[in-house]
């Protein structure tokens, strides 16, 4: 055996011992919340699909230009860049989820706090596309230039439909991993020691 291969082994042995080394209810924390994440984007990837699918048939069956038209046309395009986020999302939640020990027990307090901040700025996102869907609708409804009237309350009707789903969606979100937190956090903790200076791990 050559240095390269016996350093090599001694690596693959180090790190097998040290995802040996986290906890039962860690590994079960983190699969699920990787569970969690990969239906939540089933859920947005099947709202974007929905989206497509309807706007597609709404823009081929209403008049070109018109409010409908452009209500449609805004919720298809809106839900490419949705679906084009839920797809790998889901595929790196299910990749994950069949190997959660590469978790340790830092990175999995780092992946919670990283997956309720994520939640809680797409929420404030959110409020924001519903505050432009609004001013672009108010706008259009007293704009005296009948093009420009039909396409900002188009566009304002789609924004706020689709802010309005993705603020219930990131707060459910937001709630739903605050709560998994929330009830496990407990049994986490036992494996932490404080000794006034510093933290170590108990396993």
């Amino acid at each position: 055996m050559t240095i390269r291969q016996l350093l090599g082994s001694l690596l693959a042995c180090s790190t097998l011992a040290a995802q040996a080394q986290v906890p039962d209810d860690y590994l079960q924390f983190n699969a699920q919340r990787e569970r969690t994440s990969g239906t939540s984007m089933l859920v947005l990837g099947g709202w974007a699909v929905g989206n497509m699918v309807a706007g597609g048939i709404g823009m081929a069956t209403t008049p070109s230009g018109s409010e409908a038209f452009l209500f449609h046309q805004m919720n298809a395009a809106w839900n490419v860049v949705n679906l084009g986020i839920a797809v790998p999302a889901y595929l790196g939640a299910r990749k994950r989820l069949r190997a959660p020990s590469t978790l340790d027990i830092p990175r999995t307090f780092d992946a919670q706090r990283k997956v309720e901040a994520v939640y809680l700025i797409n929420t404030g996102l959110d409020l924001v596309y519903m505050g432009a869907g609004l001013w672009l609708w108010e706008n259009g409804r007293g704009d005296p230039t009948a093009k420009r009237s039909e396409m900002f309350q188009g566009f304002g009707t789609s924004l706020l439909l689709q802010g309005g789903f993705l603020f219930v969606y990131d707060l459910a979100n937001y709630i739903v991993h605050a709560r998994h937190w929330k009830r496990s956090r407990a049994g986490l903790w036992q494996h932490l020691q404080f000794n006034g200076t510093s933290i170590r791990y108990a396993f």
